[in-house]
């Protein structure tokens, strides 16, 4: 039996808040996890190799995005720099990272000094160096946990409790949000969901990181549940000051359903290190 629709409503039933079609993002979501989870509990090098291939498609589509607003990304220089980075972590751990940072600074400033068409040089300079420290230095924090003796899961707990700190701000934020978190830089954001999101991520943290191994005890798993979600936040406002600065709405759409690769990951890529040190701080 049928019934009658309005136009466009099988086309709106399809979508979420933001015009998002729901289908494909939660396709895209599962598709990724799996990639993601598979690679992760495979073998190291496969995770590392999944985490290198992020930031080259992060780097190549962005650097197209701000060539649309006038910005120039050295690209190339970026590739070999994060990949020196991640092979150096991976091998080597915190030291490892250096020579990647060398790689960055003298690929940046000495195609500068080879090119014939120079044009705004410490625009270029200056902001393909930002993106190898944010992409590049932070991402080379997978490559060092993964290699700890409970890699798989330090790394299923600082992405887990990074994304459940996200749903969790974003189901509070839209139930009880009132008071604007950065109004400047993130007007959906509010404290209301920032603290949901942090209380949902220590709750899951605290019941599941214990039975996925001895590295965590429920009061330990909550506190570090705490901790990467205030990292993710961060990292989301971050990536939100950014392109506001650089006059773009998304630095890619590679992903249908959830924009670019660094718009999917801005709050993971802060959180690594952040989980990182915490676990080395207290062991």
């Amino acid at each position: 039996m049928s019934r009658d629709t309005a136009p466009g409503a099988d086309t709106r039933a399809r979508k979420g808040v933001g015009g998002r079609n729901l289908p494909v993002a939660i396709a895209v979501g599962a598709a990724l996890a799996a990639v993601f989870l598979g690679s992760l509990w495979w073998d190291a090098r496969a995770f590392v190799a999944v985490v290198a291939l992020a930031a080259i498609l992060a780097y190549v589509e962005s650097g197209r995005v701000l060539a649309g607003v006038g910005r120039r990304l050295l690209v190339p220089v970026l590739i070999v720099a994060t990949l020196a980075m991640l092979v150096g972590a991976y091998l080597a751990g915190p030291g490892g990272i250096v020579p990647g940072l060398l790689v960055l600074f003298a690929g940046a400033v000495g195609s500068q000094l080879l090119t014939r068409e120079r044009h705004a040089v410490v625009d270029t300079v200056g902001l393909t160096a930002l993106f190898g420290l944010w992409v590049g230095v932070l991402a080379s924090h997978a490559a060092l946990l993964i290699v700890r003796p409970d890699g798989p899961l330090v790394v299923l707990a600082v992405v887990g409790a990074a994304a459940f700190s996200d749903i969790g701000a974003y189901g509070f934020g839209v139930a009880f949000g009132r008071h604007k978190l950065a109004p400047s830089i993130s007007p959906a954001k509010s404290w209301e969901g920032l603290v949901g999101g942090l209380v949902v991520a220590a709750a899951v943290a605290a019941v599941v990181l214990p039975l996925l191994g001895d590295t965590f005890t429920p009061l330990t798993a909550a506190l570090f549940g705490v901790a990467i979600g205030l990292a993710a936040a961060v990292g989301d406002l971050v990536e939100s000051l950014l392109k506001r600065d650089l006059g773009v709405k998304d630095l890619g759409d590679l992903l249908p359903g959830h924009g670019g690769v660094l718009d999917r990951v801005d709050g993971i890529l802060l959180a690594l290190p952040v989980g990182y040190h915490v676990l080395a701080a207290f062991g």
